[in-house]
């Protein structure tokens, strides 16, 4: 763990969240601690790339108010690791293609004035998917794309604790779904889980799709892709069957 004095020092401040808290209220926490106009959401694991820090300083300055960029590999086809980019990340490879409407909880920014008040933040936590269709669809306000503002994905994977917390975030997504306006019935959610995987394992194909090396590192990893999907959809099923459970609460 990193020394609060060492951070202190080198201008960083850290905000501390009481108990074993979720990946959800931990950046709820940090969001409402914020004092700046601005939020940027990252991942240790997933370092910024040449050109980021200056693309993220333009449209600061230009007052673009929810703006994010792409997410590179950063393990070849032949690790297995890349399966945790393949199922999350694929879509936002650069460049940005227009049939993309989702954006990385890795790489966003945002005007703090457009996110949940600080009590929410920090009892509910920040679920950036629930966010973002709220923006879209009470403010009509999507994120702008900066080809120039790119990560790195190099996330380090342990594969009982992967298919854990694809199976936890895919039940926390089921059961806060329809705390959203606009979404399908329930029942209709339930009925339609069995084929899941199915339509899951397609949609990585159609990103991994347009780039040789993400063709190759789907095949060469498909199992992995396949158990991965496999838990995301029994978690989004008992979501919305049996409610979250304290997956919300376990998520890392």
């Amino acid at each position: 763990m990193a020394d609060p004095a060492a951070l202190d020092a080198a201008g960083w401040q850290l905000h501390r969240c009481g108990g074993q808290p979720s990946i959800l209220r931990l950046w709820g926490t940090a969001i409402a601690a914020s004092t700046q106009r601005y939020v940027v959401t990252m991942d240790v694991e997933c370092p910024p790339d040449k050109g980021w820090w200056s693309t993220l300083l333009r449209e600061l300055g230009t007052g673009t108010r929810v703006f994010t960029g792409p997410v590179a590999p950063g393990w070849p086809p032949s690790e297995w690791m890349i399966v945790g980019y393949l199922v999350e990340y694929a879509q936002f490879h650069h460049p940005h293609h227009p049939s993309v409407h989702e954006v990385p909880g890795i790489n966003f920014a945002c005007e703090r004035a457009l996110l949940d008040s600080n009590d929410v933040l920090r009892e509910r936590g920040w679920f950036k998917t629930f966010t973002l269709w709220r923006l879209a669809r009470e403010q009509n306000i999507v994120a702008s794309r900066c080809d120039e503002m790119q990560v790195v994905f190099r996330r380090n994977l342990e594969p009982g604790s992967f298919l854990r917390r694809r199976y936890l975030h895919g039940r926390c997504f089921g059961a806060c779904r329809h705390q959203q306006p606009g979404q399908p019935p329930r029942w209709a959610c339930v009925l339609f889980a069995p084929v899941l995987p199915v339509l899951r394992c397609a949609r990585v194909w159609r990103a991994a799709a347009r780039h040789a090396d993400l063709r190759l590192a789907y095949w060469r990893q498909l199992h992995w892709v396949v158990l991965s999907e496999i838990a995301w959809s029994w978690g989004e099923f008992l979501g919305y069957l049996l409610g979250a459970g304290d997956a919300c609460d376990r998520l890392d």
